[in-house]
């Protein structure tokens, strides 16, 4: 495999961005994108994380146009209007700061936004009266935005940014509203659909898009729109509440490798 080259990438490359591809489909596709947090990082083992990033931005726009077809109009618009402006701030400062920020504090401090809505998800913070209840002792639904949406907002602009791996924000901002699981999909997709229009010429401008690496993504289109597909298929398959114990079980995996490799990160620069 190693003496396979097509566009001047090898076979490791070919194989890993098969695999990275059609996993970042289906769960766009089907699963609110809380699982293609490992898509572009998986890709960076056979390439540069900056090529690896460049190559999937155009693979996510047209992902993301195959969504909107399959989940028209099921979305709700104000939340992900809500998060508009938080995620162009984000996109500006991750690319501003793409050699500035440390990203091992980025993970650990996103993971921790994330523990926090999981936590208030599963009752935690009602019990320990953290949280406002109705006169039934529910929890309240919040509101679109605040700083809430500000903060996830702008995490979600910043990771997007930098790995394509907003979607932890996304999932802990969109899980407090209590959606049925279409609506969250379909909210999840919007979102996305507008970070990664915001993102396009902020890539054009530092110059990601070369036409070697736009023939890559153009070669790796056709497993791109078989994962949506599929995802869209599977979603339709998986009842609301399994829909939802796997978000949040992704939710609580993902926030906790953040937790590992953002410590492991800090304690090799110590």
């Amino acid at each position: 495999m190693s003496d396979f080259l097509l566009l001047g990438q090898n076979g490791q490359f070919w194989t890993l961005a098969l695999v990275a591809v059609l996993l970042m489909g289906v769960s766009k596709g089907g699963f609110g994108s809380g699982l293609n947090v490992v898509s572009t990082p998986l890709l960076a083992l056979a390439s540069s994380p900056a090529l690896a990033a460049a190559v999937m931005l155009p693979l996510l726009n047209a992902m993301d146009m195959l969504g909107l077809r399959a989940f028209w109009r099921q979305w709700d618009a104000p939340t992900a209007r809500s998060l508009v402006l938080p995620m162009l701030a984000g996109v500006i400062l991750g690319t501003l700061l793409f050699t500035v920020v440390d990203p091992d504090m980025l993970r650990i401090l996103l993971a921790l936004v994330c523990y926090y809505v999981l936590a208030h998800r599963w009752g935690i913070l009602r019990r320990l009266r953290l949280v406002a209840t109705d006169a039934e002792g529910r929890t309240q639904t919040p509101r679109p935005g605040g700083l809430v949406g500000w903060i996830l907002g702008g995490l979600l602009g910043i990771t997007s940014t930098i790995a394509h791996a907003g979607g932890p924000a996304a999932a802990a901002y969109l899980l407090r509203f209590n959606f049925d699981k279409t609506t969250f999909q379909a909210t999840t997709i919007l979102t996305f659909t507008i970070v990664n229009i915001i993102k396009l010429p902020f890539y054009f401008a530092i110059g990601q898009f070369p036409v070697s690496t736009l023939s890559l993504s153009l070669v790796l289109l056709p497993f791109a729109a078989a994962g949506m597909i599929l995802g869209v298929f599977l979603h339709r398959m998986v009842p609301q509440r399994p829909f939802f114990v796997l978000m949040e079980g992704a939710l609580f995996v993902t926030a906790s490798k953040l937790v590992w490799d953002g410590a492991r990160g800090l304690m090799a620069l110590a």
